[in-house]
């Protein structure tokens, strides 16, 4: 289980396909934004979940283990009795749940689009539009799959039984502005993921007309099934 959650993160904000300079669409100062936070942000938040994840494993690994190296006998000192008393809750439950759940849908998109799926906005060589899988439901699955695994991120580790607050770890000096920058620069991409939803419908109904119009009388919601 533990083992999913990263990998599915990783995955899941990983680009699929890069597009040439020629293919992508500059537009506005949102695009802008999303531009430098996949560039420069994504493979840094990859790393910190990583080393969470990690870290996590390797703690629990060693509350379970007779002969501990002095290392590990100094974190179980921390955090181990911490981890033992630490249930499995609801909030660990849904928040897995959804972590991992989005991973799958995103990756779903991945495979759908193939190489028309691009983290910037662009128009491909020979593009044309997909109404199968996901997009035959929604216009716009990766974005609605990105923010259920977002979403399921926080509630797992920001939970009040969660092993990142129970375990003492946000005390050690720093991370704490690092889990508030973190946290800051989430909330960014989902304000700005959900702003480029209609950008991206005007440029794909400027690019393929009617076709774009069959398929949003189609599928009418962007994002929600039956709500948006």
């Amino acid at each position: 289980m533990y083992k999913k959650k990263p990998f599915k993160l990783k995955v899941s904000f990983t680009p699929p396909n890069v597009p040439s300079s020629n293919e992508i669409v500059h537009q506005s100062f949102n695009e802008w934004v999303l531009a430098r936070l996949i560039r420069y942000w994504l493979p840094v938040m990859k790393a910190i979940y990583w080393a969470i994840s990690f870290t996590e494993i390797a703690t629990i690994a060693s509350c379970t283990t007779d002969s501990l190296s002095t290392t590990w006998a100094i974190a179980q000192h921390a955090v181990g009795q911490r981890i033992r008393d630490i249930p499995i809750t609801f909030p660990f439950i849904l928040g897995t749940a959804l972590a991992v759940a989005g991973g799958l849908i995103r990756w779903w998109c991945f495979h759908t689009l193939g190489r028309y799926f691009t983290f910037q906005l662009s128009v491909r060589k020979g593009h044309h539009i997909v109404t199968t899988g996901p997009y035959a439901v929604i216009r716009h699955p990766s974005y609605t799959a990105a923010i259920v695994q977002i979403i399921g991120m926080l509630i797992l580790h920001g939970s009040p039984t969660s092993w990142l607050r129970h375990s003492g770890v946000l005390n050690i000096p720093g991370l704490k502005l690092v889990a508030m920058v973190w946290l800051a620069q989430v909330t960014v991409i989902m304000i700005s993921a959900i702003g480029r939803v209609s950008q991206e419908d005007e440029v794909l109904k400027s690019a393929f007309g009617d076709e774009w119009e069959r398929w949003a009388k189609a599928v009418r919601y962007r994002l929600v099934p039956g709500v948006y």
